[in-house]
């Protein structure tokens, strides 16, 4: 399977507060609720970032780059996957697919109290 082709779109700052941090020898991610749009967020974190310093339940001003990709059915598989013990992510996940919407994702850059 050829590798998912993300194009950067924009930088953001967000209000964030840290739901849950795992890390792999590959993988550190982060699932967050956006303050501002009340809705959970999930970002992958640069490894510049030392998540040793990142609190659960703890309010932080984040740097985000964003990426979007196209809905390609590699992906489309992937995701839906990923979601099949959520049923609520699922969902969300059929209807963004549905709509028309592209894939997005986030890249935790920088992080401050």
């Amino acid at each position: 399977m050829p590798p998912t082709e993300w194009k950067h779109i924009n930088t953001v700052q967000k209000k964030i507060r840290i739901t849950r941090i795992e890390t792999t020898q590959n993988q550190r991610n982060i699932y967050a609720f956006d303050i501002e749009q009340a809705t959970p967020i999930y970002l992958t974190a640069d490894k510049t970032v030392d998540l040793s310093k990142i609190k659960r339940a703890k309010i932080y001003q984040a740097t985000l780059q964003v990426y979007e990709t196209e809905f390609t059915p590699e992906l489309q598989q992937r995701v839906l996957e990923s979601a099949l013990g959520d049923p609520q992510r699922f969902k969300a996940i059929q209807t963004m697919k549905a709509s028309g919407a592209k894939p997005i994702k986030y890249e935790l850059t920088e992080i401050k109290h």
